[in-house]
């Protein structure tokens, strides 16, 4: 694979060490420079000298010259990816969120709930690791076109809510799921369905906890749906989007004549929790066929042997297409394995979704 050379800035002279020595075992990655944001005499310099593959920045409060640097690079080097490191904790959700809107490639929490101390090497190394080595693949065009994500939404023309009247939908269930690039493509997304949508969501994104509850609330904000963060054995209902809470497998199942969703503290599978495989594959038993498993930007194997399962039941797949994904792993997987009815650009997403939900459509579209 393509070496990849790592800009490192933080704050945090201790994490500074510790990811240094963790880039420079790495074969794969080069590290080019690492130093605290204080140690900054000229950025523009240090791009031209370093020309790195990606910035992995370090921004511990909204208000900051880390947050203003961040902004900077997107205007100024939209081309270059930045990958940003956050606490756990509401204020380090919201700067992720703010950021990834603002077209950060991806986040990582760098400190513990509780403490506030930083992670261990391990989490380090089974989350960042992986994402600088996915830059290579990464969707040149999405970062370079530096669009925001508030700006996209209020551009976007929704599904007409008229659209579903009188209708009588086969599909009962729809579940979005997505990864690296995910979250912006979900507010995109979110804000073309209709609120008479007649089906409940439920959301699986790779997201700690907190980070999940915010991204709930901010979602809310954007769409005629009633967006929030599941809790343990509520029942499905129709215009709600379900954002599956980290730290949790989200499972559906039948109580009496209600669908439920229950949460679960089970090993992570494929290094996440919640997983997108837990939860559809939980599906065919409350769902049957029922099912439309959407697929946004991702990478990763989590949520294949769940579209296995969606496929052999007889429910739907469509997947974000490779143009408007920022990377196309996981889709693309999807779409190899032939188990899609159609890949889609992020714009056409939402409509497409209404009409498989009001008709029941099986053409493929290629």
């Amino acid at each position: 694979m393509e070496n990849v050379t790592v800009l490192l800035l933080d704050p945090n002279q201790t994490l500074v060490n510790t990811l240094s020595d963790l880039i420079h075992r790495d074969e794969d990655l080069v590290l080019g420079k690492a130093m605290t944001t204080d140690q900054i005499v000229d950025i523009d310099q240090l791009l031209n000298e370093q020309n790195p593959g990606v910035i992995v920045l370090g921004i511990d409060s909204p208000v900051s010259k880390e947050m203003d640097l961040f902004e900077y690079l997107r205007k100024e080097y939209s081309h270059l990816p930045v990958l940003v490191m956050t606490p756990h904790s509401r204020t380090g959700a919201e700067i992720a969120l703010t950021s990834l809107k603002k077209g950060a490639v991806e986040y990582i929490v760098k400190t513990t709930i509780l403490s506030g101390s930083l992670l261990s090497d391990e989490h380090f190394n089974g989350r960042l690791v992986p994402v600088l080595k996915a830059v290579p693949r990464l969707n040149r065009n999405i970062l370079v076109a530096g669009t925001f994500v508030d700006e996209a939404v209020k551009a976007v023309h929704p599904v007409s809510n008229d659209f579903f009247k009188d209708a009588e939908n086969r599909l009962k269930l729809l579940v979005i799921a997505g990864c690296l690039g995910g979250v912006p493509s979900l507010y995109l997304l979110l804000s073309s369905l209709p609120e008479s949508l007649p089906v409940p969501v439920i959301v699986v994104q790779h997201m700690p906890d907190i980070y999940t509850q915010v991204l709930a609330e901010d979602l809310n904000k954007i769409t005629g749906l009633n967006v929030v963060e599941a809790t343990n054995n509520v029942e499905l209902k129709p215009g709600t989007v379900y954002i599956t809470p980290g730290k949790y497998h989200a499972s559906t199942r039948s109580i009496g004549q209600k669908n439920v969703i229950t949460l679960h503290h089970g090993p992570k599978v494929k290094g996440f929790r919640p997983s997108i495989d837990v939860l559809l594959q939980s599906t065919q038993n409350t769902y049957q066929s029922n099912v439309l498993a959407v697929y946004l930007s991702g990478g990763g194997n989590d949520g294949i042997d769940g579209a296995k399962v969606i496929d052999i039941t007889g429910g739907q797949i469509i997947v974000q297409n490779k143009n408007s994904s920022l990377l196309s792993d996981l889709p693309w997987q999807i779409e190899s394995l032939g188990l899609h009815e159609g890949s889609y650009p992020l714009e056409r997403l939402g409509h497409e979704i209404s009409k498989k939900i009001k008709e029941g459509s099986y053409n493929k579209v290629y």
